[in-house]
């Protein structure tokens, strides 16, 4: 993967090693893996840094809290086939009847497939009629519909136009789409904000950009490995091996400039490419270079984003709730700190346990045998509170952020390129947003570069 210069001590040099690739891709987050899979399917020489400590964390840890769009002919279909991901990998993705469960005072909403199902258990709770109810699933649906066709579009067209075309202004449009949402029944915005809190990573006080595609999205998502040991971002880091890309964990470092490279100063040497891509929220990654040096000019200081608190137990299955969902969005009807959201994992070793990963503002403070508050308390023992030991300092996933703002510049300024991918990019818009943004960029980049996307 690396060529090594002439100050390697292994070509036979005395000087520190300096070795090169073509793109140096900076955090594993989702972003991270799928611009690093779009530049190696090019040919170019690829190498994705991971934070040390984010490497030894569990696979469940790291995963998005819902994994929606991946029906047939959405868009995250397209990129799998785009990226050639075997099928036996893809066949591997598994669809469940029952999106996720929604906790509220006194009721527990079922979200499952299709807005008929939808509009029965909404009824059954109370909420509205279902006629009602099915009209305004419909109108939801049509602007969903509008905003995943606009934004597979913009990414596809603007892939064509070259890397200038993304460069008209120093702040341009992010890859996003903003639309309403239709006006939900009387009595039914409590069950819709507590999922766009979940799902959006904004603060509350920011206006959605896609309300409509989040919601859409979830009721026809409920997408997710099977198995813990086989987890959905594995799919992209097995594919980037394939490709002969490279995944290496990484301590303490600085950035540098060297002639026409960017890259990486290590203890032990410099790591040097043609372009450098940060797949991490600027804050944290400014906050880290500041402990070891000056963070270059070029890493301008961007809305720090809020890391919300990660709990996680360890759960005997008989222990758990009937009927409970792998996926929980909970909320006691008031705003800020309660609401948190809940997935569940299969141990990869013991069928008898299960791993609950809670994220949000309200995790924080919730008792150690009862994960899902005071609103549903568990029977007996069987849950225990688990230290998911030391957190990444700047390779962050979004399933810890909430963005205050979504004003950030996706492209950096400078020569050699140095870009951004997340879902700093276009917050606001899950899981599609941050893989279609990725995409976008990456084919963009390796435009740039001289290489071309292969056919497929």
């Amino acid at each position: 993967m690396w060529v090594p210069s002439e100050d390697d001590p292994r070509a036979g040099g005395t000087h520190v090693t300096t070795l090169h690739s073509d793109v140096l891709v900076l955090g594993s987050t989702l972003g991270g893996l799928i611009a690093a899979n779009y530049l190696a399917r090019t040919g170019l020489r690829v190498v994705l840094l991971e934070e040390e400590v984010q490497a030894k964390r569990p696979a469940l840890l790291r995963e998005p809290f819902l994994l929606s769009g991946l029906g047939p002919g959405g868009p995250v279909r397209r990129v799998l086939r785009e990226l050639a991901l075997p099928l036996i990998e893809q066949r591997e993705i598994r669809r469940g009847e029952l999106a996720l469960q929604v906790l509220l005072p006194g009721t527990r909403v079922d979200v499952g497939r299709g807005r008929a199902a939808l509009a029965r258990e909404l009824e059954a709770h109370g909420f509205a009629d279902a006629e009602v109810l099915r009209a305004w699933l419909d109108a939801v649906d049509a602007e969903a519909a509008t905003t995943h066709a606009e934004l597979w579009q913009e990414a596809a067209q603007r892939r064509g136009r070259g890397i200038s075309r993304l460069l008209p202004e120093p702040n341009p449009e992010p890859l996003t789409t903003s639309r309403r949402l239709p006006a939900p029944p009387n009595g039914l915005g409590e069950f819709v904000a507590a999922q766009l809190a979940a799902l959006s990573a904004l603060d509350s006080s920011q206006p959605l950009p896609a309300p409509a595609l989040l919601l859409h999205m979830t009721r026809e998502g409920a997408f997710r490995m099977p198995h813990a040991e086989a987890p959905f971002l594995g799919l992209f880091r097995r594919r980037l091996e394939t490709l002969y890309g490279e995944i290496r964990p990484i301590g303490a470092f600085g950035l540098v400039m060297d002639r026409k490279d960017v890259g990486l100063e290590l203890p032990r040497g410099r790591l040097l490419a043609r372009a450098l891509v940060i797949a991490v929220p600027h804050e944290p990654l400014r906050a880290f270079l500041a402990k070891t040096g000056s963070p270059p000019a070029w890493l301008r200081p961007s809305p720090p984003p809020l890391e919300a608190p990660i709990r996680i137990f360890r759960a005997e299955r008989d222990a758990l709730p009937q009927g409970m969902a792998e996926r929980v969005i909970r909320a006691d009807g008031t705003t800020g700190e309660p609401i948190h959201w809940l997935a569940r994992s299969p141990d990869p070793s013991d069928r008898r346990i299960e791993w609950l990963v809670a994220f949000g503002p309200g995790a924080q403070h919730l008792p150690a045998r009862r994960p899902l508050g005071e609103l549903a308390p568990l029977a007996g023992g069987g849950i225990v509170a688990v230290d998911p030991g030391p957190t990444p300092a700047w390779d962050l996933d979004a399933s810890g952020l909430r963005f205050l703002s979504a004003g950030t510049s996706p492209w950096l300024r400078q020569s050699p390129p140095v870009v951004t991918v997340g879902p700093e990019l276009a917050p606001g818009l899950g899981f599609e947003g941050e893989l279609l943004g990725a995409r976008q960029v990456a084919r963009s980049l390796a435009e740039r570069l001289g290489a071309r996307p292969r056919a497929v």
